[in-house]
């Protein structure tokens, strides 16, 4: 790996991030926290979770995640349904305003991503892309919970 390499991306990354965020409260018409996307973005890519599936999935505590996902449900963002699979649990989906909102934001960032690009000199983004596509299927694995290997409900 290329001395400075890990310390470059993070900077690019924490700075495309400011970038993101500024450009976000400038125009939104609602503002969710850094945490509340975090949140979003897991119920995308796993609806239904749990409580515990979803804190395991954004590494928060059932006690912060419970009054977190109020708060969206207070927004209209998220709807808590009782489990077929346990009385107990309480399954958490996205509503229709939160699944706009996500995709808002995604629009913004790839805008935010695609001017970045065209300013960068033509021959470093194809390098750019690959790295980034197999840096993604990476943190897929990373991200995304095992098959099978979730715990018994409470």
């Amino acid at each position: 790996m290329p001395d400075g390499a890990v310390s470059d991306l993070r900077v690019a990354v924490e700075e495309l991030q400011l970038l993101w965020e500024r450009d976000e409260s400038a125009d939104a018409a609602v503002i969710v926290s850094a945490s509340q996307l975090r949140v979003l973005r897991a119920l995308e890519r796993k609806p239904g979770s749990s409580l515990r599936e979803l804190g395991e999935m954004v590494g928060s505590a059932p006690s912060a995640l419970s009054r977190l996902c109020a708060r969206l449900e207070a927004m209209g963002f998220v709807r808590r349904t009782p489990s077929p699979q346990s009385g107990r649990e309480i399954e958490l989906h996205l509503r229709r305003p939160a699944t706009t909102y996500l995709r808002q934001v995604s629009e913004s960032r790839e805008r935010a991503l695609a001017a970045l690009l065209e300013a960068m000199p033509p021959g470093a983004v194809t390098p750019l892309a690959e790295g980034v596509a197999a840096l993604a299927l990476v943190l897929d694995a990373h991200l995304r919970p095992s098959e099978g290997t979730a715990s018994p409900p409470d």
